[in-house]
């Protein structure tokens, strides 16, 4: 499973300290699971897949499947910024656990201008501080 839990950091461009804090784990703890020392718990576990829910349990249990539950509209949760000049594009989000998701309705969508009739799934607003916000169209 470290193979797996590497493999996760690489796809979501985190550093194990990043990914320790936001897992709101010890640092040595994540450091102990990288290198094979330790092997994750259950509560580590269910707390991974909670923190992070578009990952594939099947693919990060028993390494079958894709690691993301829908590989095509996937966007990583450190998503590099595409400001050329920012020093460190890692910096300007916030840890998915600091996110907070709004429940929009589908009129809201379609004031927005975006047809709802083609099942819209969810709206991301990224903000120049690092911060974004979800919409979900009711359904």
């Amino acid at each position: 499973m470290n193979s797996r839990l590497q493999q996760f950091l690489q796809l979501e461009n985190l550093t194990p300290a990043r990914f320790a804090d936001i897992m709101g784990v010890q640092r040595s703890n994540i450091s102990h699971l990288l290198s094979g020392r330790n092997k994750p718990g259950y509560d580590f576990i269910q707390k991974f897949l909670n923190t992070f829910p578009d990952i594939n349990p099947e693919w990060f249990l028993t390494d079958r499947g894709r690691p993301y539950k829908d590989m095509h509209s996937q966007m990583p949760y450190s998503t590099p910024s595409a400001n050329p000049e920012a020093e460190d594009a890692a910096d300007l989000f916030t840890p998915v656990s600091d996110h907070v998701r709004e429940e929009n309705t589908a009129e809201d969508v379609d004031t927005m201008g975006i047809v709802a009739e083609k099942g819209i799934k969810r709206i991301t607003v990224f903000y120049s501080d690092g911060t974004f916000q979800e919409f979900y169209p009711s359904k």
